[in-house]
């Protein structure tokens, strides 16, 4: 479609929402609320603070309720995802690749184009190099997290995956602590998760290692949405702003069109993940 033509798309789409939900509440049928599931990244507090102006701002624009969850970890991620309990969900940019190839999902909007996954040791750690790591612990998310993944491959090249113990947190803010309290030697984490951490979250920390960057998470539509319905979302989200006076984060990002270029890019990252799943 031409680019002026999928802008008019957009456009009509966005202000033909709150038409239609304003006609469903004039024949007495109060709107559905949406529903969206959050990669659970933080700690639930901190995620839906978070993307409480994303919420706000589907809200005004879509004219309905919008009710955002997260899960325990990323395998009930990936659940609930396959079994379509929500409308829209936020992925790490590989499960968002598995969802669209293997579960028909279809995608929605992209969030930040490229972020760092780095290594982070405490300020006074007397590590220097990755091979200081040996022998220690090493925190981060599970596995079917993207900077999980990474991580898992980063400390294979360095030959040290099967001299440390790979310590699974619930949350970067978890990881953060457990850092802190000297149970892991090393975080590894996503540039930007650091970015919307609790202001309770201890942050004595340098970072070791910069390993390669990665895309940020991807939003992606449940199968079977109506197409009036998809549009309607698809128009709501692409309008949805940054806020210039916060850093660009997953939450914070101006959100814009999933390139196909994208998707394939993250099919070797996706395997790795369809593995994980099925036990492999």
């Amino acid at each position: 479609m031409p680019q002026d033509a999928a802008r008019r798309r957009l456009a009509a789409a966005a202000l033909a929402a709150p038409l239609l939900w304003a006609g469903r509440a004039a024949r007495g049928q109060a709107p559905a609320p949406l529903t969206l599931t959050l990669s659970p990244f933080l700690s639930p507090a901190s995620l839906l603070a978070a993307f409480r102006p994303l919420r706000e701002h589907l809200e005004r624009t879509l004219a309905r309720p919008v009710e955002m969850l997260s899960t325990k970890d990323f395998h009930s991620l990936c659940e609930r995802v396959k079994a379509q309990r929500q409308d829209v969900a936020m992925l790490p940019a590989h499960l968002a690749r598995l969802a669209i190839t293997d579960w028909g999902h279809l995608p929605l909007a992209a969030t930040i184009d490229a972020l760092d996954v780095v290594v982070l040791v405490r300020q006074d750690s007397p590590a220097r190099s990755p091979a200081d790591l040996r022998g220690s612990t090493v925190a981060m998310l599970d596995p079917l997290a993207l900077t999980a993944t990474v991580g898992r491959l980063w400390l294979r090249e360095q030959g040290l995956l099967d001299d440390v113990t790979v310590q699974t947190a619930p949350s970067i803010n978890s990881a953060l602590f457990a850092l802190d309290r000297g149970e892991a030697r090393a975080v590894i984490a996503g540039s930007t998760q650091l970015l919307g951490l609790s202001v309770k979250t201890p942050r004595n920390d340098r970072v070791l290692a910069t390993l390669r960057g990665i895309p940020g998470p991807i939003y992606v539509a449940r199968p079977g949405m109506a197409a009036a319905e998809f549009d309607t979302l698809r128009a709501a989200m692409l309008s949805f702003q940054r806020d210039t006076a916060r850093p660009v984060t997953a939450a914070n990002s101006s959100l814009h069109a999933v390139e196909p270029a994208l998707l394939e890019q993250l099919d070797a990252l996706a395997a790795i993940a369809r593995r994980t799943l099925s036990g492999g």
